[in-house]
């Protein structure tokens, strides 16, 4: 076997379990050879904590079928011990919706989420909660340069956060209700603003972790969105609404006062168009809207 799995395999035969053993030897193609040796390197590195970790991922794939067993194999060929480590930390039912995920860029996601939860970055619960909201979202357009994308690149805890809000907030408007996601402005390659959701009303909904701890915060955010809706030519400016959706409030009073101030500038101003805009902000910690 060692032939086939590489120089690691020493380390792997002396300390896996025979049933784990048994279940690497079976197989011969490409995937199958790849896999094996990605076990064998898995054993020697530092992502799992023990071959009884080790144990139960390759039990738990050898019990999958058809694309799911293929698709979990090519993830620890891929990824290594990272791969190992999340297959082993998700539940059964969490697994399958990982493998199942059919969407563009499925793949590159699954790579990115081992490699997230090896870093510290998500959990095995984060990448179950975002397989499952962005499976209920297939088909909606901007759903991988925006949330897939901001998963896939993310560098730190807060970014992979931020991802999951966005397509849970989505999932709960329904796909049916939305036009689009990460809806960019664009000056040549140069992104001048982003929209994270149109519904099909034209209303803009923003996700935020917290909102309305400075003045100058929601002054900037505010500007950039209501910039980004009035220049977009795909997005209605006039009569429509901009809708902040957040964790936690900070000040909600002063939110209130600089949705008042910028309704009214608005609509007060030609470089704004004179426009009818309405702002909301969503508490979700208190399931209360802010209005002006």
């Amino acid at each position: 076997m060692i032939a086939t799995i590489g120089d690691d395999g020493a380390d792997l035969l002396a300390n896996a379990d025979g049933e784990t053993v048994r279940i690497l030897m079976d197989g011969s193609g490409d995937v199958d050879q790849s896999f094996r040796r990605a076990v064998a390197r898995s054993a020697d590195g530092d992502s799992i904590d023990s071959y009884t970790q080790l144990d139960r991922a390759v039990e738990k794939v050898d019990d999958l079928d058809g694309t799911r067993q293929r698709r979990a194999k090519q993830l620890v060929a891929e990824t290594d011990g990272a791969g190992v480590k999340l297959v082993d930390e998700l539940d059964d039912d969490g697994l399958r919706r990982v493998l199942d995920l059919e969407i563009d860029s499925a793949d590159r996601f699954r790579t990115a989420a081992a490699r997230k939860v090896d870093a510290g970055h998500a959990d095995a619960d984060d990448v179950d909660k975002f397989a499952k909201h962005a499976d209920n979202l297939e088909g909606v357009d901007g759903l991988n340069s925006g949330p897939f994308d901001d998963f896939v690149e993310a560098g730190d805890p807060g970014n992979v956060q931020g991802a999951l809000r966005e397509v849970r907030r989505a999932d709960e408007i329904g796909s049916e209700n939305i036009r689009r996601m990460s809806l960019e402005l664009k000056d040549g390659k140069q992104v001048k603003g982003e929209l994270d959701i149109q519904l099909k009303s034209g209303r803009i909904i923003e996700s935020k972790s917290s909102f309305g701890y400075r003045r100058a915060e929601v002054d900037d955010q505010f500007e950039k969105k209501l910039t980004t809706m009035r220049d977009h030519p795909d997005a209605t400016f006039d009569g429509n609404t901009l809708e902040i959706r957040a964790s936690k409030i900070g000040d909600p009073d002063m939110v209130e006062a600089k949705i008042t101030e910028w309704e009214t500038k608005v609509a007060q101003s030609s470089d704004w168009n004179n426009a009818d805009i309405t702002i909301e902000v969503v508490d979700e910690s208190t399931s209360t809207v802010i209005t002006g």
